[in-house]
Order: structure tokens, then C-alpha cells, then sequence
């Protein structure tokens, strides 16, 4: 019964909040948790507590359940029909309209979502989950977003924490993190089948069928695909023309005994894409991904205990040829990466002021990489944590929540396996720490204040730990000396209810400086020496300084009209400037973001559109073996969709996508085109 506690708690501190008619609702909710099932009682009742509250309510943010308006941190929610309402067809299109939040579409597929700035087109500092099980790819330090194993309308909502929140995550979530959460069919057992077509020969849909066998069994099985042509400008960019993908996931969910509850998920899926590296081209990928997961979770006197395990499985590679210094170059270089996870996590109730999550990690990994069929680098890590959340309500308005984390992590020494080479390269080991402080104070009509200090860790890419290796006319040196970048980010927020206007404002502004800061895999610096030899290493990159902040309006009126309005402002200052990736053009430093949707009856209508400034990208030129400037100009981004429920169980829609611009120069790669699409959703 955690999670009714926590509430049951929070809510008799704030007793005039809720009006008798939530109150009464409240108090049968209970009386339902209490006899229908100590069974689910410990876990997290999403559909139900956000019907109750009027928002989301989550557990990321600390381990125990909270509602939005409480969260100690500066976390965003994306609900369910915020996702379906805007029209998009994946999660970076839902992500684009989020204020702090910079999305690069580089294909159809393939886009690189950043949290305020400082990433480049192939790697990222934004860590990214589903279901709390970690998608984002260590090896390379990048997502593979066209391999999220989630169907659109499956998901419950997308938890956006802004900011280095590696005490709470780990590391690689110096930047930020990105939650998906999709539906516990223990909770909410729905069944839907979606088909869309339209231009640009796209054709796809989600499969979603659950089904309650018991209250002891419940299971989900979701399919989601499409293919599509590539956009216009494919075939002078020497790149594929036609891309697909098709994921597919099981859930099965059960309960041992009624304060026990366990979950077994296994994942697969496998694209056909171009994908942009930070060299400025593209190579053609065809990566398959599996994971396979299983969680179990005991109410005991002794707090919620979680134990979960999973492993992921990531195969891919980049077959394709470049002319360079008058020649044609193959590329065929594939690579595998394993990771094996274990995380115990512990959430106790010490009194009615403080609640206490201890928890544990051990996570290894392993990377296989090959060109042309000979071994390149055969290498692993390990990494073990432990974390401590505290969370203190000195006063009912007021609370104090601290997080600490300390990760050990090791590589080992490891021989070149080519004959050619002997070199051994260097072993690696951190202890590193981070913690994220904040408090919070509600002022009740004035508003809520918010104060937070964190230490995020950004770890190297494990490919950068890699043995000196040569191929073809490239050679890749090790560097003995690269090491983590570690953030330190001070941050202000404030939140109100401006109740005359129904509406509810939020700020946030932040200050942070990351010292010896990491490039990606793809564009270490280089030296070429001609004829024709080419030297690369990966570096830190000195200190790089960001501040900046978000501001967001949002509301609704009676008349079923939801609008938002966001500006976002991201100024990055590169001391350095030594990498090939300037970190401080990279990223636009203004953002707007306004948006409505409509409910008149059976029928719904939404649009969103984003400005953003200009900034710059990088494109390759072979001839010369360097990398050259691309200054992308502003652009808005406009999305629409109208929606008819012409029946209780089917909608159909018709969704627009960049409807500004026949063409969008989004980036230095392909040319983003307009896009219409119809759907058809069955609900059984």
C-alpha cells in the first residue's frame, strides 16, 4: 500500500485543496484499493490518481509516487492525449513541442533529441528510458529512436526530467532524461489496432492487445511499423531510398502472493535507415535490437522493495562507399553491444516527514567490432553504484530532497586484436560521485519556489576506450588519458495556478558549467596526412559553460479548448573550441512553442507549431578530408490534426506534418518534407 500512503499523506496536508466532490472521490478510490486488491496495491495506479488529482502523477523523480505539482525536480509530463492530440508520428515529433528540447530530424527515422543544448548530431548527454529500463546506447553514446520498442498510442505518458540528474539515474544522464511510460495492463486493460497512409508512401500502424486473464495474470502484446520513401533529396545524398522498421514487445504481469507483484518483458526489432554520423554523411544501417526483462516487487514492513534485471541486445553496422582523395572507399563496418543490468531499490516510510530510497546497481557491457569481417576491438566495462534518496518535509509547505550516488567504474586493459598492432591500451577505472538538492517551498496562493544544485557524470563512449587500430587508410588512437565530464548545474523554479484565467504558469532558469567535455565516436578530431592517411582520437574537450531558462503558460476553458504556450532560451559558451564540433553553435538559443486542441463533440482539432533560431551544423567534404560549417537558418515547424469519432470503438484523423514549408532545411542532411497522413483507430 506504498503508493496510496504517500498520496493518502499528501493529501491530508493540503486538506483545502481538494473540493468535497474530490474529496468523496478520493475516499471511494480507497475504499476500491482496499477490497478489490491488496493485490495492486503496490503498484502505481497512473489512470486512476490522475483522475483523481486533475495531472499526471509519477514515481521517477524520487521512488515513491508524487503528483506533478509536487515533483522535486524540474520534470515535464506528457500525457497520453497531449501524445495522440498533437499528431505525431513518433516520440521526437511529440518531443519538438516540449520547451528545454532541441529535436534534429536527419531522416525519417533518424533525429538526435537533446536537452538544453550541447549535443552534436550523432551523440547525446540525454539519457533515455522505457518503463525505467535504459534504451540509450552506451557503446556509441547515442538512441536509436526508430528502435523504441513502444507503440504511440500504448504509452501512458513521457517523463522529461531537464538537467543532470545522474544521482537519481546514473550516469549518462548528465543533460537530462527522457522516461516513456506505457500502460500496466494491470491497471488499464485496452486494446487498439491504428492504420495510417498517406504521402510519401507511407503506410503503417500499432497492434496493442491486452487481455486480464485473472487478477493473478494479465498480459500485452504490442506490434508497431511502417515504411516509407526516404525524402526527396535521398538519391543525391547517395543514400537509400526506401526506410522500414517494425518493433514488437510482450508483457506478461502477475502476483505471487498480495503484496507481491512481478513482471517479465522481452522486446525485438530491426530497421532499414540512413544514418547521419557527426563525419557529415550518411551510412546505410540495418541494426536489430532485443531486450529481455524481468522486475518484482514486494509491500513489506520493511518499504517497497523493487528488483529488477534486463538485458539488451544492439546489433548494427554502416555499409556503404565514399569517394574521397579520388577514390572510392567501402564502408563495411558492423558492431554488437550486450548489456546486462541488475538494479535493487528499497522506498521506506520512516515517519510522516520522512520517506528514504536506498538502492543498488551492477551493469556490464560488452562491444564487438568488426570491418570488412576482421576484428577491430573486443572490449567491456563494469560498473557498480549505490544511491540514497531522502526526502524531508520540514514543514507541510515545505521539503528538502536530497540524492546521492556513487558509481565505480572499470575497463580494462586490452591487446589490439589485429597482427599488425601490439599495442596494449591503457585500463580505466572512476569512482565518481554525483547528488542532485533541492527545496521546495509552496506559498500557497504566491506560488511554488524551487531551488536545486546537481553533479552529473557523462561517461566516454565505450568505443572510445577501444585499443589504436587501423583500417584502410584510417587509424584510431587510443587515449590513455580520456576520462568523464562532469556537470554542476544550479537552477531556480517557480510555478503558480492563475486561477482567473484557468490557466498555470511555470519558470525555470539554470546556470551550468561541464568541465572536460566529450565528442561523440563519430567525429573525433583528425589529422590527414597526405596522400592519403587519416588519424583520429578521441579527446576531452575543456569547459563548456550554458545558461539560460523555460517559460511556459498552459490552460484550458470549459468550452473543451487546451492551449500551451512555451519560449525556451539556451545559450552555450565553448571555451575551448578545439572540437571539430563547435558545442556553441550547435545549439539555437531560442525556441517558442505555442499549441491547442479542440474538443467539439465527436470531433477533435489540434495544432502545434515551434520557432526556432539558427544554428549551425557540419557537413564532410571527401575531396578535401574536412569538415565544413552549415549555417541552418531559422525555421517554424507546424503540425495539425483533425479527428472524428464517428463511433464509440473507431476514430479517423487526418494529420498534417511540417505543413510550413514544402521543404525544411532542418539540418545539413536531407530536406524534411511535407507530410499528410490518414488514420483509422479501433478500440476493443
Amino acid at each position: 500500500m506504498s503508493d496510496l500512503r504517500h498520496l493518502l499523506t499528501h493529501v491530508t496536508r493540503r486538506p483545502a485543496i481538494l473540493p468535497f466532490r474530490n474529496q468523496l472521490i478520493f475516499s471511494t478510490l480507497c475504499l476500491m484499493a482496499l477490497n478489490a486488491g491488496n493485490a495492486h496495491a503496490q503498484t502505481l495506479d497512473y489512470n486512476a490518481f490522475e483522475t483523481l488529482f486533475g495531472e499526471p502523477v509519477t514515481s521517477s523523480a524520487t521512488g515513491k509516487p508524487q503528483r506533478a505539482s509536487d515533483l522535486p525536480t524540474d520534470m515535464q509530463i506528457i500525457t497520453h492525449d497531449q501524445i495522440v492530440s498533437s499528431g505525431a508520428q513518433s516520440v521526437p515529433d511529440v518531443l519538438r513541442m516540449v520547451a528545454g528540447i532541441n529535436v534534429r530530424s536527419y531522416s525519417t527515422l533518424g533525429a538526435n533529441v537533446s536537452i538544453r543544448g550541447n549535443d552534436a548530431a550523432g551523440g547525446s548527454r540525454t539519457l533515455v528510458l522505457v518503463d525505467g529500463r535504459q534504451v540509450y546506447l552506451d557503446g556509441y553514446n547515442f538512441t536509436d529512436w526508430g528502435l523504441l520498442p513502444v507503440s504511440l498510442r500504448d504509452i501512458r505518458q513521457i517523463e522529461v526530467v531537464r538537467g543532470p540528474n545522474s544521482a537519481v539515474y546514473g550516469f549518462n544522464a548528465s543533460g537530462g532524461v527522457i522516461n516513456i511510460v506505457t500502460r500496466d495492463v494491470l491497471h488499464e486493460n485496452k486494446s487498439y489496432i491504428h492504420l495510417n497512409g498517406g504521402s510519401l508512401g507511407n503506410f503503417g500502424g500499432e497492434l496493442v492487445a491486452s487481455h486480464k486473464f485473472s487478477s493473478q495474470l494479465a498480459a500485452k502484446l504490442s506490434l508497431n511499423g511502417f515504411q516509407a520513401d526516404e525524402y526527396r533529396d535521398a538519391r543525391s545524398r547517395g543514400t537509400i531510398l526506401k526506410t522500414h522498421t517494425l518493433n514488437a514487445s510482450l508483457d506478461l504481469r502477475g502476483q505471487i502472493t498480495s503484496p507481491i507483484d512481478w513482471q517479465l518483458s522481452g522486446t525485438i526489432g530491426q530497421e532499414r535507415t540512413p544514418f547521419w554520423a557527426d563525419l557529415g554523411t550518411y551510412a546505410v544501417t540495418n541494426p536489430l535490437s532485443k531486450s529481455l526483462e524481468g522486475k518484482i516487487n514486494a509491500d513489506t514492513s520493511a518499504g517497497l522493495i523493487e528488483f529488477k534485471a534486463y538485458q539488451n541486445s544492439y546489433t548494427s553496422g554502416a555499409y556503404d562507399t565514399v569517394s574521397a582523395l579520388g577514390m572510392t572507399l567501402p564502408i563495411d563496418f558492423d558492431y554488437s553491444l550486450d548489456t546486462t543490468d541488475t538494479q535493487l531499490s528499497d522506498t521506506i516510510s520512516l515517519n510522516s516527514q520522512n520517506d528514504l530510497r536506498l538502492a543498488a546497481e551492477y551493469r556490464y557491457t560488452t562491444l564487438s567490432a568488426r570491418e570488412a569481417g576482421m576484428q577491430l576491438a573486443s572490449e567491456y566495462d563494469m560498473l557498480a553504484a549505490g544511491s540514497v534518496v531522502w526526502d524531508y518535509r520540514i514543514l507541510p509547505d515545505l521539503t528538502l530532497t536530497n540524492a546521492v550516488r556513487l558509481d565505480a567504474f572499470y575497463v580494462p586493459s586490452m591487446r589490439n586484436p589485429l597482427p599488425a598492432y601490439g599495442e596494449i591500451s591503457a585500463s580505466h577505472q572512476y569512482i565518481e560521485p554525483s547528488f542532485n538538492s533541492r527545496i521546495r517551498y509552496d506559498a500557497g496562493a504566491a506560488g511554488v519556489f524551487g531551488l536545486n544544485v546537481a553533479r552529473g557524470i557523462q561517461l566516454p563512449a565505450l568505443f572510445d576506450f577501444a585499443p589504436t587500430m587501423s583500417f584502410g587508410a584510417a587509424t584510431i588512437l587510443n587515449n590513455a588519458s580520456i576520462m568523464p565530464s562532469t556537470t554542476i548545474n544550479i537552477g531556480l523554479n517557480y510555478s503558480r495556478n492563475i486561477r482567473p484565467v484557468g490557466a498555470y504558469f511555470s519558470l525555470a532558469l539554470f546556470a551550468q558549467r561541464t568541465s572536460n567535455m566529450l565528442g561523440t565516436p563519430f567525429s573525433p578530431n583528425f589529422n590527414y596526412s597526405p596522400p592519403a592517411t587519416l588519424t583520429t582520437q578521441p579527446e576531452n574537450y575543456g569547459r563548456v559553460d550554458v545558461a539560460g531558462g523555460e517559460a511556459r503558460l498552459n490552460g484550458s476553458v470549459l468550452a473543451g479548448l487546451k492551449w500551451d504556450l512555451s519560449y525556451a532560451m539556451t545559450a552555450v559558451r565553448d571555451l575551448n573550441k578545439s572540437s571539430l564540433i563547435n558545442f556553441q553553435r550547435q545549439t539555437p538559443v531560442n525556441s517558442v512553442i505555442g499549441g491547442f486542441s479542440y474538443n467539439l463533440g465527436k470531433f477533435e482539432l489540434s495544432s502545434h507549431v515551434r520557432w526556432q533560431s539558427h544554428y549551425q551544423d557540419i557537413i564532410a567534404d571527401f575531396s578535401r578530408l574536412t569538415l565544413n560549417n552549415v549555417k541552418i537558418h531559422g525555421f517554424v515547424t507546424l503540425n495539425a490534426r483533425i479527428a472524428w469519432h464517428f463511433d464509440k470503438r473507431f476514430i479517423l484523423s487526418l494529420s498534417g506534418d511540417q505543413l510550413a514549408d514544402p521543404e525544411l532545411r532542418e539540418t545539413s542532411g536531407l530536406r524534411i518534407q511535407r507530410r499528410l497522413l490518414g488514420g483509422l483507430t479501433a478500440q476493443f
